[in-house]
């Protein structure tokens, strides 16, 4: 940990909100991405932030090693987000039953279309982040929210930078791996039948036959 941080934290730990601050700035991404991953609800996620940095500085005085602050605040905001989640799934059933919130305002000049394509387009992309195992979501959560550097999450993680460097590779690979195949499907879906031509050509034909037998017609009556 570099000296400059210890001597925020030995300052916060006395009392000092100013200090503290920058502490919450160096680790806010880290604090929110761990409860991103948890409860997968963004504005929960940023409360549940506050709430641990909050926490955090309330029983900063108690903490003996100030090298073990990264974990130490980790565990916190752990604890806050499975107890958030917990409380959730108590009251599903309360929630299921009532008024699901609107959706955000679409452009006048987006269609009805568009805007079902994009919610599509999102829960997909969703889906597939939510697919990967913990050990990889979790370090591509924090290093691209806010382009946190490898180190800093490695120390946030308690694992070495080039582990964190091998699951980002190693997540950015799946993910790429599996939204081509999302790719392919929704392709799959623009490609024309296989008889497409012979529907064309047997179109055609109904047309003509049905031409001619309207030109047939014409020149009896004629």
């Amino acid at each position: 940990m570099p000296k400059e941080e210890k001597d925020l934290l030995r300052k916060s730990a006395k009392g000092d909100a100013a200090s503290f601050g920058e502490i919450v700035a160096r680790y806010r991404y880290l604090v929110y991405a761990m409860a991103l991953q948890i409860v997968k609800d963004p504005a929960a996620a940023q409360d549940i932030a506050q709430e641990t940095f909050i926490s955090a500085f309330a029983a900063l005085k108690d903490l003996r090693s100030i090298e073990a602050f990264p974990s130490w605040l980790r565990k916190i905001a752990r604890n806050k987000a499975l107890a958030w989640r917990k409380e959730q799934d108590r009251l599903a059933p309360l929630e299921d039953a009532g008024v699901l919130p609107s959706p955000p305002a679409a452009s006048p000049m987006e269609t009805e279309g568009e805007r079902n394509e994009a919610a599509a387009f999102r829960k997909e992309i969703r889906a597939i982040v939510s697919s990967l195992s913990d050990t990889l979501r979790f370090p591509l959560l924090l290093c691209y929210l806010d382009d946190v550097p490898t180190a800093e999450a490695a120390r946030f993680l308690g694992i070495s930078e080039g582990a964190v460097r091998k699951r980002l590779h190693d997540g950015k690979k799946k993910l790429q791996e599996r939204i081509v195949r999302m790719a392919e499907k929704t392709f799959q879906e623009y490609r024309l039948p296989r008889d497409f031509s012979r529907r064309c050509i047997c179109g055609c034909r109904r047309a003509r036959q049905a031409q001619t037998k309207e030109t047939g017609n014409r020149s009896e009556r004629g």
